[in-house]
């Protein structure tokens, strides 16, 4: 107990402002940009503040690979098609590599004590997000007054922008891995099935299957519970939502009608053609064929879109085929950056995943394991995501990956 008080002291001296800062980093994804930004200035600030006791990041084989992919950003800049562009979100990443190894530096001296209370802050905001989902699902507004302005989906917190499941997903595993850590396995199955229920209900297709998938990877992985209790669970999702199915015809027809299409012979080519989606990525395709080595820069996919050449009048949405990025990560990296841009991107993707689950092997560290699951299940070919450059988006990822590469142990010889 006194190792404890003592440890507890120290954090309080010396890293309370950082620590807290992750503990309330969430919020910033609800409250927006400005705030998301704000703070990765304060945590780059602390890294710089406690560089003496950062020295030891040159021997970590995280340094280089992040070096390696930032590198190749910057070498993207001198082939963008308009420089002007590309240059400040790419000097960003400069506060973006400060950010990864300071909350680093946090989850190595603080992982035995003060980094639990960072994750139980984690879980306190994740679950009132929850409730919130489930009071504007009854009453058809959130506990703010937000409305959604698209009736049948949920905005929560997030006032205008339909985004509530991307931080939704981008939480879960933590939230599960608390609950495990806790060993509340009593509530691990209805805690399951009520943030899967709630995921289906905020109406974000693309970030409900991305959810499911991480809940059943990490279920698969970390999760030792008996068949009988996993049985009851599913056939329990199962029931509820195909109650939803049949008491919505909203829900039925966007999780099931319109899913069933997709499944058809021709059915994804033929609803690309009628979507904005699609018109989104034939126009990062084109891109590509006309940019092949270095695309045409990062943050020109939505100066690019709006040119002629671009329009294809195969697809119905061609029209509205300008948009600030083609809406689906591998589409942004191959148009923005080409071929030589998504060849690092997916090095330093797939090395940061391979290093970081051979140390979950050895160590276990469930929180690890759920930026593993969620850094997977982000990047998913196919399937809509965000801006991966973007605040909002590369708030959430960031954050993931750093927590997933800070349980990564450092030899220090």
């Amino acid at each position: 107990m006194m190792d404890i008080k003592n440890n507890l002291t120290k954090a309080i001296n010396l890293d309370f402002l950082p620590l807290f800062l992750l503990s309330t980093f969430p919020l910033t994804i609800i409250f927006g940009n400005l705030l998301i930004n704000f703070y990765i200035f304060l945590f780059s600030i602390s890294f710089l503040v406690n560089y003496k006791n950062q020295k030891i990041i040159f021997k970590d084989i995280a340094f280089y690979i992040l070096s390696f992919f930032f590198i190749s950003l910057i070498v993207n800049v001198f082939f963008s098609l308009n420089p002007e562009n590309s240059l400040p979100r790419v000097l960003k990443i400069i506060l973006i590599f400060f950010f990864i190894f300071e909350i680093k530096r946090l989850i190595q001296k603080y992982k035995e004590n003060s980094m639990q209370y960072v994750y139980k802050s984690w879980v306190l905001i994740f679950l009132i997000i929850t409730i919130d989902v489930f009071f504007e699902t009854f009453f058809g507004f959130n506990m703010i007054g937000n409305t959604s302005y698209m009736p049948g989906r949920i905005s929560s917190f997030m006032g205008d922008e339909l985004i509530i499941g991307a931080v939704y997903h981008g939480f879960i595993l933590f939230f599960l891995s608390y609950l495990v850590h806790k060993k509340k396995n009593n509530y691990l199955i209805l805690s399951i099935i009520l943030v899967l229920v709630a995921s289906f209900l905020i109406g974000e297709r693309s970030n409900f299957i991305k959810l499911f998938l991480a809940v059943i990877i990490f279920g698969s992985l970390a999760l030792h519970l008996s068949y009988k209790i996993k049985i009851i669970g599913l056939l329990s999702i199962i029931i509820i939502f195909s109650i939803i199915l049949n008491l919505s015809n909203f829900y039925k027809n966007r999780y099931f009608y319109q899913l069933r299409t997709l499944m058809t012979i021709d059915g994804y080519s033929n609803y690309m053609k009628q979507s904005q989606y699609g018109a989104h990525r034939n126009a990062a395709i084109k891109m590509l064929n006309e940019n092949f080595i270095f695309g045409v820069g990062i943050k020109n996919f939505r100066f690019e879109s709006a040119k002629k050449k671009y329009e294809n009048k195969e697809y119905l949405q061609t029209k509205r085929r300008q948009a600030t990025h083609p809406h689906q990560v591998h589409h942004e990296f191959l148009s923005e950056t080409g071929i030589f841009g998504y060849l690092c991107f997916l090095i330093f993707i797939l090395l940061s995943i391979f290093i970081s689950y051979k140390n979950y092997l050895k160590f276990r560290e469930l929180y690890q394991l759920s930026s593993i699951v969620f850094i997977i299940t982000s990047l998913l070919p196919i399937l809509p995501s965000g801006s991966f450059l973007g605040t909002f988006a590369s708030g959430i990822f960031w954050l993931n990956y750093a927590v997933m590469i800070g349980y990564n142990r450092i030899k220090k010889n």
